[in-house]
């Protein structure tokens, strides 16, 4: 028996009389107080998703829509993270001299 991957296809394919059997099964399984409460909260958990999925593919459109960012030289930036950190090796060593004078 094969599946198919679109779930709305196996829901397009039922039928009235299967929804009501599924219906009578959740019925008999969680009670008649509980099915509302069970379906309520389903409800709120597919609003949240769908909330996610749009605020998610908003954000992927801004950034998309944004200008690219201009090529920049790695190389530029790496000299100057050296220089500063012989800066702070400079410091820290006349910190040492001055301690141990």
């Amino acid at each position: 028996m094969s599946f198919p991957s679109n779930i709305l296809a196996l829901i397009g394919g039922m039928g009235g009389t299967e929804m009501i059997l599924i219906f009578l099964v959740v019925l008999l399984l969680f009670g008649a107080k509980k099915v509302p409460e069970l379906f309520r909260s389903l409800g709120k958990g597919v609003n949240e998703f769908r909330k996610a999925k749009n605020e998610w593919e908003q954000d992927i459109n801004e950034v998309m829509s944004q200008e690219p960012l201009e090529d920049h030289d790695f190389s530029e930036s790496a000299k100057k993270t050296e220089k500063k950190e012989e800066e702070k090796e400079s410091v820290s060593q006349e910190e040492e001299s001055k301690v141990t004078s």
